[in-house]
């Protein structure tokens, strides 16, 4: 268990966490659009 403490590791673990934050951020992005457009609109 002793790899997930590595330096390399834990920056590849954090690079996959920020693709999946910003992944979450579009989804919501795309799911709320509609609803922005029609209240803008």
């Amino acid at each position: 268990m002793s790899f997930l403490f590595d330096k390399r590791t834990k920056k590849a673990i954090n690079m996959v966490w920020a693709v999946v934050a910003v992944l979450v951020i579009i989804g919501m992005v795309i799911f709320f659009a509609p609803g922005l457009v029609t209240i803008l609109g």
